[in-house]
């Protein structure tokens, strides 16, 4: 799958979460995105004060498979979400250290979704349904 600059994909996502752009491209194919979504601290199962996250991806292996999702902003020693890494690993975006969402078993449910049902709208809101909520069996935190 690609994700085109002004295709009906890229079109939709936009029109679900409003601050996604393009990071990277290559010609007129979208490779990596930017996108802000309201997510909750997480802290505990209860802990539900709003937060917006700003989430970097690359999009090129979405067709079959979740990406890594790395979280710009807030800051690492922000976060308490339980589903969110502390930092482990170079983010290829910004060259420093970032934290990482925690996927769980999405990324099995992702690879059994239909091929034409696995698009960017829907890895954004996979991506703000595991913000949304706080999964006390998460190994992230």
């Amino acid at each position: 799958m690609t994700i085109l600059q002004g295709s009906d994909d890229f079109r939709r996502a936009t029109g679900m979460f409003p601050s996604l752009v393009p990071l990277a491209t290559a010609g007129n194919e979208i490779t990596a995105i930017a996108v802000t979504i309201g997510g909750i601290s997480g802290g505990t199962k209860h802990d539900r004060a709003p937060v917006n996250y700003r989430i970097l991806a690359s999009v090129r292996g979405l067709a079959t498979e979740l990406p890594e999702i790395w979280i710009a902003l807030p800051e690492n020693r922000q976060i308490r979400h339980m589903n969110v890494f502390p930092p482990s690993a170079v983010c290829p975006f910004t060259g420093g250290r970032l934290p990482t969402l925690c996927w769980g078993s999405t990324g099995v449910a992702w690879r059994n979704t239909p091929a034409p049902h696995r698009r960017l709208a829907n890895l954004l809101e996979a991506v703000r349904q595991v913000l949304a909520d706080a999964n006390p069996n998460s190994r992230a935190r």
